[in-house]
């Protein structure tokens, strides 16, 4: 029997309609949809629409620019006559210097464009390719446990980039798609390892591999990521070095099978080692040097520097230094193996599964997130020491910036500064002493900045609120 003397429930009163609480309400709307975790869910399905809006609006109001896009469409018309010799295929602009991955990929654009005629088409598909694009990020974004909405809006943030995409149609933006996918694969991977078997693990790490190939098949910048794809790969097959190579087998067997009619692989009379010389030599060209006149980041350099081949050894030493510093106080620190390295590295010559229970690669919650570190920070060390980056090649970081900066721990105001800082250094045309210096400056404090933020790396991150 209910209690008379009990009074009911007060009924709450509602906010007096003012203009006080209705700002109050807006500010904090706004402080949601930027800080709140739980918003993503929101966020992500608005930032994939804006960028499909954002596109299509760029295509009818902004003027196509032809720079490459003709030149690879000369280029496959001659690969679809016949032409094997890859010194002998060319267009307005230059000879082919990409691998195979790109001829199949700019093959299907041919036959989509008729040709290349149909320019409209080519962009629109571009269009798809960058909405795309922004969908795989945040789903790889969104693996990371605590990551904030704005990175997310920061993703849209890039008028540079958006003109690589559906005003350029460079092939550069087929291989960044790749190695977004190529991360994604890793991180479930990392955050299934407690129920996948060894074999689908393999299974797995296999797949990422061919599309890793398929991502160096178009364009050769993916190597940069190379050493982040062994490691990740050697702690997920749980520290078996065979295994591994297993792996790793998969990327020059992919290799072979897209590039077959060039590397003619049966055949071994003269024609055909000069058929195969051809193509290795150009389409994996590592000693081309870049035209001064089109890099963004040394122009600060006299222009006898950046054509010597001092400049290029001591860009290739400095990326090894600093590549390894980030191994080993890092990527393969004891605080994330959960073993000191001299046994890590006695451990490589074991058979059998010797990774820690304490890996923290194998976290559900801090392997997603130090799968995309370990691969943005090796991929940014490998830009920074680039002998030359030309406008379009900021397709090949500029998805996994806004990251970075959360990464490094600085607040939404610095970080949002930095990149738009970023951003006029790349839209300054041509690149200038002062443009090309911030930009190395950015990319150096990000670098550096990423590093010293310990607690990101062994430990779990505090929401952010500021």
């Amino acid at each position: 029997m209910a209690d008379p003397q009990k009074s009911p429930p007060a009924v709450q009163e509602l906010p007096k309609l003012t203009v006080t609480n209705v700002i109050k309400d807006i500010y904090e709307g706004v402080n949601n949809f930027i800080f709140n975790l739980n918003m993503n869910r929101l966020v992500v399905p608005l930032v994939i629409s804006l960028a499909s809006i954002l596109t299509k609006i760029v295509i009818a109001k902004v003027k196509y620019t032809e720079i490459d896009f003709s030149t690879y469409m000369q280029q496959i018309e001659l690969v679809n006559a016949g032409a094997l010799d890859y010194s002998l295929i060319a267009g307005d602009t230059g000879p082919i210097v990409y691998p195979a991955g790109y001829v199949q990929v700019y093959q299907f654009l041919f036959w989509l464009t008729d040709g290349g005629v149909n320019l409209r088409i080519a962009q629109a598909f571009f269009g798809y390719l960058f909405t795309v694009t922004v969908m795989m990020s945040c789903v790889v974004y969104t693996m990371v446990d605590g990551i904030p909405p704005w990175t997310l809006y920061l993703l849209l943030a890039s008028r540079r980039l958006v003109s690589i995409y559906v005003l350029r149609m460079f092939n550069d933006c087929f291989t960044t798609l790749a190695m977004i996918s190529v991360i994604l694969l890793l991180q479930q991977g990392s955050y299934w390892s407690s129920r996948l078997s060894d074999f689908h693990m393999t299974l797995l790490c296999g797949v990422a591999a061919d599309v890793y190939s398929m991502a160096i098949l178009v364009k050769m910048n993916a190597i940069l990521y190379l050493p982040a794809f062994v490691v990740v790969v050697y702690f997920l097959v749980g520290e078996r070095f065979f295994r591994l190579l297993a792996v790793l087998t998969v990327i020059p067997v992919v290799q072979v099978m897209i590039g077959w009619r060039f590397l003619l692989p049966l055949f071994w009379d003269e024609e055909a080692r000069y058929l195969r010389w051809t193509y290795l030599s150009k389409a994996f060209d590592f000693s081309r040097k870049f035209l001064y006149k089109w890099t963004v980041n040394w122009k600060f350099v006299p222009e006898e520097t950046f054509l010597s081949d001092e400049f290029g050894i001591a860009l290739i030493a400095g990326h090894l230094v600093v590549l390894l510093f980030f191994t080993l106080t890092r990527f393969v620190s004891p605080k994330i193996t959960g073993k000191p390295i001299l046994q890590l590295v006695k451990d490589v010559f074991n058979p059998s599964k010797t990774i820690s229970n304490k890996n923290l690669l194998l976290d559900v919650t801090n392997g997603p997130k130090l799968i995309l570190l370990i691969f943005t920070t090796t991929n940014l060390i490998g830009v920074l020491f680039a002998r030359s980056l030309h406008y379009q090649f900021l397709s090949w970081y500029c998805w996994l910036l806004p990251f970075l900066l959360y990464a490094s721990g600085t607040n939404v105001v610095l970080a949002v500064a930095t990149f738009l800082f970023h951003e006029w250094c790349w839209n300054v045309f041509p690149a200038t002493q002062q443009s090309s210096q911030v930009l190395v400056m950015i990319l150096v404090t990000t670098l550096f900045t990423v590093w010293a933020n310990v607690s990101f790396w062994f430990g779990e991150e505090k929401e952010k609120t500021e």
